[in-house]
């Protein structure tokens, strides 16, 4: 793993370890209702454990190439759906929405058509069962 891709890695720890402290700062939730610090707190108990899993065994990072010798063609339209996902947040058909996003993303990243349509309805149905029926939070 390039220097570069170590300073970026750290950072996103960094960063994760603020988004976690920021969430811990924020109020419980009531009853079995989870709190407002739920979702970033767990959104950066996840980004920590990738950023160290990077930095501890950078030959993972390595088989993907560099973060600076990417496609910045691919990076712009990446950059670009992201944008209209998160423009038509709250517009409703967020499973549509969010299967769409995914398969499109997976596509960029190089995914086979058949996988990734099959992971971006698998982590879409996850999601939606976990906020939307496990802890009775809208996504809509």
């Amino acid at each position: 793993m390039s220097r570069p891709d170590r300073i970026v890695a750290a950072a996103f720890a960094v960063l994760a370890g603020l988004l976690l402290l920021g969430a811990w700062l924020l109020p419980p939730g009531i009853g079995r209702l989870p709190g407002p610090g739920f979702f970033p707190g767990s959104i950066g108990g996840v980004m920590l454990a990738l950023s160290v899993a990077l930095l501890v065994r950078p030959s993972a990072a390595e088989s993907a190439g560099s973060l600076l010798r990417g496609d910045l063609r691919l990076a712009g339209i990446a950059a670009l759906i992201t944008f209209a996902y998160l423009a038509l947040w709250g517009s409703g058909f967020f499973f549509l929405r969010t299967v769409l996003f995914l398969y499109l993303f997976l596509r960029i990243l190089g995914e086979k058509p058949r996988a990734g349509a099959a992971v971006a309805l698998v982590l879409t149905a996850a999601v939606t069962l976990a906020f939307q029926y496990g802890l009775h939070v809208s996504l809509e």
